[in-house]
């Protein structure tokens, strides 16, 4: 069963000719919506640019225009997604302010958890899922993804390592096994449509966190 398209399917056609400047960041947006709800309702491949035009009442050259692929109007979701988060408060980088390396970690396994789980994003890691091995394009955006946020667990390990006179032979692969640990647990919930009970995340998070400093001599 399909679910009822949104209001920005609903809109009326655009009258015919080039947007005003000022029109564009407003027709940009409703682009992205438009363009995912029709990715999360109907899928990545099974959408055509097309399609994302007629939804949006413009024309073809109007919406390659904007967006000069279907991956790169997915990348635009992508950033839309990640910028919501820190419109709301939700998706910030605190750890300046954190006293230890553990609390770091667990503050930004919290971010990471919170918006992983969240319904839009389970949505958009199902399209990734699913469609990476047939899209390189999409398997691009989610290692680009992944890539950003352990460079930025990188950098504070090092940055810890140096504090707490604790050395970090190389903290990139830390990093990357750490994120791993979080980003895996969410996909296995999503891959097998886990309901997560209230408070399960935080308890999974600590325990993570605990077992990964566990190894910090040895990293």
């Amino acid at each position: 069963m399909t679910s009822p398209p949104s209001d920005d399917l609903m809109q009326p056609r655009r009258p015919r000719g080039r947007p005003r400047t000022e029109d564009l960041a407003a027709l940009e947006a409703r682009l992205v919506r438009v363009g995912r709800d029709l990715f999360f309702r109907d899928g990545y491949g099974a959408t055509s640019m097309s399609e994302v035009a007629r939804a949006a009442r413009v024309s073809k050259t109007t919406l390659y225009s904007r967006f000069e692929s279907k991956a790169a109007l997915l990348r635009a979701i992508v950033a839309d997604q990640i910028a919501g988060w820190d419109d709301h408060g939700r998706h910030r980088a605190p750890m300046v302010e954190r006293g230890s390396l553990a609390e770091t970690l667990k503050a930004y396994g919290e971010i990471v958890l919170q918006a992983g789980l969240s319904e839009d994003f389970v949505q958009l890691n199902r399209i990734l899922y699913a469609e990476s091995g047939r899209f390189p394009e999409i398997a691009e955006i989610a290692d680009s993804r992944f890539r950003l946020g352990a460079r930025y667990v990188a950098r504070q390990i090092r940055e810890f390592a140096d504090r707490d006179q604790i050395p970090c032979r190389d903290p990139e692969a830390a990093a990357e096994l750490f994120l791993t640990m979080i980003v895996g647990w969410t996909s296995v919930v999503i891959l097998g449509a886990r309901q997560v009970a209230p408070g399960a995340s935080g308890l999974w998070l600590d325990n993570c966190v605990r077992t990964f400093l566990a190894g910090r001599a040895d990293w």
